[in-house]
C-alpha cells in the first residue's frame, strides 16, 4: 500500500501515468497544469497523454489480462475480489 501525503499549501504536485507497472511521463514529454477553481493558482502538474501513451496503456492492459491472473478467473472470483476492494476502500 502506498501512503499519500496530505500536500504543503501552495505546493506544487507532479504526477506520472502508470502503464505496464511503472509510472512514465508522456512519451511527447508535455504536461499541463491543474488550476485550483478556488484560489485559481496552479495545483498538479500532469502528463498530456496523447495517441502513443494511449495505445501503450491499452497493449500493457491486454497483455496484463491475457498473461496475468486475472484473465484466469471466472466472473464470480472477479466480482468476489472487486467487493473485497469495495469493502477496503469504505474502510479507508
Amino acid at each position: 500500500m502506498q501512503v499519500v501525503e496530505t500536500p504543503v499549501a501552495g505546493e506544487v504536485r507532479h504526477y506520472q501515468m502508470l502503464i505496464g507497472g511503472a509510472w512514465v511521463n508522456a512519451q511527447s514529454g508535455r504536461t499541463f497544469e491543474s488550476i485550483n477553481p478556488y484560489t485559481g493558482k496552479v495545483w498538479a502538474v500532469m502528463p498530456e497523454a496523447a495517441e502513443a501513451d494511449v495505445d501503450a496503456a491499452v497493449r500493457a492492459a491486454r497483455s496484463a489480462f491475457d498473461e496475468g491472473p486475472w484473465g484466469r478467473m471466472t466472473g464470480t472470483e472477479r466480482a468476489r475480489l472487486m467487493r473485497r476492494l469495495a469493502t477496503l476502500l469504505d474502510e479507508n
